[in-house]
């Protein structure tokens, strides 16, 4: 069987067909042409399988205009809900049914909710509803963004503007607070036309602004909140690799200090597990570890790098903790790799059985190997999330 055609079920060259894996991994590609379509990449994920990354199923997602396959859902949706996934090119969010991932299946897509569009970043609440940031109102990239509760099939339930904060807002990515009724963001244009540098805060049940706090320019745009295992305080990582801490979030008169700079430019996206920050960090080529037990006092436990011209971009952690995926740009920019966590330590190490064989380039390649994203190059991918046990 060829992978070259748009073909569910295709496999590395040379790789057996897959065995019938527990775990899975679920990678949104986009063809690094823009010729052909996005695609939805199941990988066999089960580091006790014969075929531990190969290709199980694949989902081609009609896509017309400047595609752009970006962020998914930060981790899979507990209860079999449909998994979100942009195309910030389009401004299309598709809903994608995992039920079987053996034969994925596209539920549904939105553009909008309420007049604000462009949507980009995720985070499923407790209720399984969504909310999400989006980057502007109405068309062009003229008017600021705001933030949506959206229901898990995409319906638009509730909407709150950016706008108050100014009109060169864009909302990036967010941290929900559900035990102080807040939400945080960040604001960065992913159009590149403004550049504004501020955290807005929000108030969760009727998303209302409540507070734009600006940054100073040193400390880069604001890109990604996230929540503490204390449930109340709230990191933001930049994209000027600084880390921040916002302070007195139910105040009158919140406030941002920064606690840590990890070094160069463009980091990425983070993650937490238990009292560790897990950083994306070009300048490092890989990622480093923060013990924030001490949120005002972050100490490096770790770093790994990947790669010298390696540059991680998107990362999530696996349902028990123990494995982060991995995709990104420059060396990293066609795959997919699978670092193996240690919740207890912090250590990090590259898991080498996942996809190649080859220990100077790990991972599977969206080159090397034959990918089922049609004929023309290989493919991007950007998003990527594990399964959840016993969730198909």
């Amino acid at each position: 069987m060829s992978c070259v055609l748009w073909l569910p079920g295709c496999f590395s060259a040379g790789s057996p067909a897959p065995s019938d894996p527990e775990e899975f991994l679920f990678v949104w590609t986009t063809d690094s042409d823009s010729v052909d379509l996005n695609y939805l990449v199941v990988l066999d994920a089960d580091s006790d399988s014969e075929t531990y990354g190969a290709v199980v199923s694949t989902l081609p997602v009609p896509t017309e205009g400047a595609i752009r396959g970006h962020h998914t859902e930060h981790s899979m949706p507990p209860g079999g809900e449909p998994l979100f996934v942009n195309d910030f090119g389009t401004g299309e969010t598709y809903l994608i049914d995992l039920a079987d991932p053996k034969a994925p299946t596209l539920a549904d897509s939105f553009m909008v909710a309420g007049p604000l569009t462009s949507p980009h970043s995720f985070e499923r609440l407790d209720n399984l509803d969504v909310l999400a940031t989006f980057q502007t109102e109405g068309q062009g990239n003229i008017a600021a963004g705001g933030i949506a509760r959206l229901s898990p099939t995409g319906t638009s339930l509730a909407w709150g503007s950016a706008a108050p904060g100014g009109a060169d807002v864009r909302p990036y990515s967010l941290a929900p607070v559900p035990a102080l009724d807040r939400v945080v963001t960040g604001s960065a244009d992913m159009r590149g036309a403004v550049d504004r540098r501020v955290i807005q805060i929000w108030r969760m049940s009727d998303l209302q602004l409540l507070h734009t706090l600006e940054l100073p320019e040193e400390w880069g745009r604001a890109a990604e909140p996230r929540l503490l295992s204390d449930g109340e305080t709230v990191l933001v990582s930049t994209f000027g690799c600084s880390l921040l801490r916002v302070e007195g979030l139910t105040s009158d008169t919140p406030s941002v200090s920064r606690v840590w700079e990890f070094g160069g430019s463009s980091c990425a996206l983070p993650i937490v597990s238990g009292d560790f920050w897990i950083q994306a960090v070009p300048e490092v080529n890989g990622l480093v570890t923060l013990d924030v037990s001490d949120p005002a006092r972050p100490v490096e436990i770790s770093r790994l790098s990947l790669g010298l011209d390696d540059w991680p971009h998107w990362i999530s952690l696996a349902s028990d903790g123990r494995r982060i995926v991995v995709t990104g740009y420059a060396g990293t920019r066609h795959r997919v790799l699978i670092v193996d966590f240690d919740p207890a330590t912090g250590a990090m190490a590259v898991d080498t059985d996942f996809g190649s064989a080859d220990p100077d380039r790990p991972g599977v390649s969206f080159i090397r190997d034959v990918w089922p994203h049609g004929a023309s190059g290989p493919g991007d991918p950007h998003g990527a999330v594990f399964s959840r046990p016993g969730v198909r």
